[in-house]
Formats: structure tokens, C-alpha cells, sequence
């Protein structure tokens, strides 16, 4: 069944304090990327939005995009300043608001820099590295792959839950416990079974009492205190 942009991308959910324990962020880092800052009196547009606007939330969109460029950035070693450029020639080459957390186009770190996927960009021509205003045709997408898919009323497939890679039984989604990391087929959030046990419970009956295993009691004491989650 295909749902719209707005009620995913667009539904504000987190605070960047948040955005920066989930994606493991130094702290002020999702306030930069998405609102953009002023320092030594010089100001610095965004990388996630088009303007600095004056709310506290990010939405599901901005949150997704956080973690697409932490990864690119920490884990594919691309510059700081090469993810900027790749948002902005992305968005304004296809119109889109939320370019990264789009399946259209969709960017892969290659042995050249950014790449977009071959499946994305059919028909376009030319051979172009996007950071330096050109774009390799590449495959793979390595983020989407720990990614639940919907489909957009335009056709588009956007994020709609996304699974941590260390932890993948640990899922987020946008609808569920505002978008809090839940377990994945359970209706109760992490942070709640990590207090829990962290307030005294045995980790046996916390797993009794909420159908989990004690592998799974595990992870949430471990994903809480690595994400910094507090019940």
C-alpha cells in the first residue's frame, strides 16, 4: 500500500540531542548538519535542509539523512565537504527535499568518491563524480540494505524503518514509540527494558514478562548505554 512523503519524511519526532545519541554523533553535530550554524561570525548553511528554520524537531526525513551522512562519513571516510555538495546537486537536480532518504536518486561511496547507483539514474548520460560536479554510474546501496522500504504516492520508495546494523534486532520507525528503538516484532522500547534491569530487575523476569530472550535483554542494556538512552 503506498503511503505519502508527508507522513513519514516530513513527521517531526526528535530532538537533536536525540538525533546525535541515536546516530552516535558528537554532541551539536545533527544541529549543524540539518540547521546549519554561525561561528566566528561567518554562517554556515545546512546540508539537510534548504533553510534554517526555527524549530527544535527534526523530522523522519532529517533523521534518516543524519545517518546516511554519518556513515558516509565515519565508516566510507567521504569529506565533510563532499557530502555538502552531493546534497545540494542532488536535490536540485531532481527536486526532492529528502534526496538521500529517496530511493531517487540514491548516492554509494565508491574508490572515486560519491556514486550514485546504476538503477537510480537510468537514462542519464555521462560519467559524473558528484562532489566535483560529475557522477559515476555505480551499484550497491549499502545503507537501504538495513532499510524497510514503502512506496510513495509518486512511485518513489523512501525509508519507512530502519534496523542498526551493530544491533539488528534493535528497529526505529517513525509510527512507533515516536520513532524510539523498539525490538523488531515488539511493542516495547529499549529504553524501557534497559531501565528496568538498570533500576533492578532480573533480566530473567524482564524477559519473561515482555516475550523477549535474555540475548535480547542484552542488547537493549548494551544499545542503551552505547546510544545513551535513558527509560
Amino acid at each position: 500500500m503506498a503511503v505519502t512523503v508527508t507522513s513519514l519524511l516530513d513527521r517531526q519526532i526528535y530532538l537533536y540531542s536525540e538525533v546525535d545519541h541515536l546516530v552516535g554523533l558528537r554532541s551539536g553535530t545533527a544541529r549543524r548538519w540539518i540547521n546549519g550554524y554561525t561561528r566566528s561570525g561567518r554562517d554556515y548553511a545546512p546540508i539537510l535542509r534548504e533553510q534554517p528554520q526555527t524549530t527544535e524537531w527534526v523530522t523522519w526525513g532529517e533523521f534518516v539523512e543524519t545517518r546516511i551522512l554519518a556513515e558516509y562519513r565515519d565508516q566510507k571516510s567521504v569529506p565533510t565537504a563532499h557530502l555538502r555538495a552531493a546534497v545540494f546537486t542532488l536535490r536540485e537536480q531532481f527536486g526532492l527535499e529528502y534526496p538521500l532518504a529517496t530511493m531517487r536518486p540514491y548516492l554509494v561511496a565508491g574508490s572515486e568518491g560519491l556514486e550514485m547507483d546504476r538503477q537510480a539514474v537510468e537514462g542519464v548520460d555521462g560519467r559524473l563524480v558528484v562532489h566535483t560536479g560529475q557522477l559515476i554510474l555505480s551499484d550497491g546501496l549499502p545503507v537501504m540494505e538495513r532499510a524497510v522500504l514503502a512506496e510513495t504516492e509518486s512511485g518513489d520508495q523512501i525509508a519507512e524503518q530502519l534496523t542498526d546494523g551493530e544491533f539488528p534486532g534493535i528497529v526505529m520507525h517513525p509510527a512507533r514509540f515516536g520513532g524510539q528503538p523498539t525490538f523488531l516484532g515488539r511493542r516495547v522500547s529499549v529504553a524501557t527494558i534497559a531501565g528496568m534491569v538498570a533500576d533492578g530487575d532480573p533480566a530473567e523476569a524482564v524477559a519473561a514478562d515482555y516475550g523477549l530472550s535474555i540475548a535480547e535483554v542484552r542488547s537493549a542494556i548494551a544499545y542503551a548505554a552505547q546510544h545513551r538512552l535513558s527509560a
